[in-house]
């Protein structure tokens, strides 16, 4: 699912993106952010997509999507390491908002109810006020989507 919402993006970003690049300090070319977003399979590589473009690139429309895919995406597949996330989200308050701002409806519905599943079932004692905001994102996110 995650390669084919990428490989979406990369259609829909060819049209839209030049523009929007040309405007900011973006230090990433399309084809970067592309990789970035479709390859980060855990914290650590969520983490350093975040510092690497922001706040130089734009968090709206497609791009946001993608972030969105990309932060759902390692909560269903990775839950085990949310201790970790919990961690450098306690650290880093600006990647925390990033994390719980982009666990969205643009998501999959599987990859929001296995979040939400393991937020409210698997959450370890360190990360339990984390695994609350993120299982109140994932129901608020489920339900635009019905």
């Amino acid at each position: 699912m995650r390669k084919l919402v990428a490989a979406a993006l990369c259609g829909l970003l060819s049209f839209f993106v030049p523009a929007a690049m040309a405007e900011g300090s973006c230090p990433v070319t399309d084809k970067e952010y592309l990789h970035q977003i479709t390859s980060a399979a855990d914290w650590m590589d969520v983490h350093a997509v975040f510092k690497r473009n922001f706040p130089g690139c734009s968090d709206e429309g497609l791009y946001a999507d993608g972030y969105t895919n990309m932060v759902v995406g390692v909560l269903a597949s990775n839950w085990r390491d949310v201790e970790l996330l919990a961690d450098m989200s306690g650290k880093d308050a600006a990647f925390r908002e990033f994390v719980l701002r982009h666990i969205g409806a643009s998501a999959s519905a599987d990859d929001l109810r296995k979040a939400l599943h393991s937020s409210e079932s698997e959450c370890p004692a360190t990360a339990r006020q984390l695994c609350a905001a993120i299982a109140q994102r994932c129901k608020e996110a489920l339900a635009v989507k019905r």
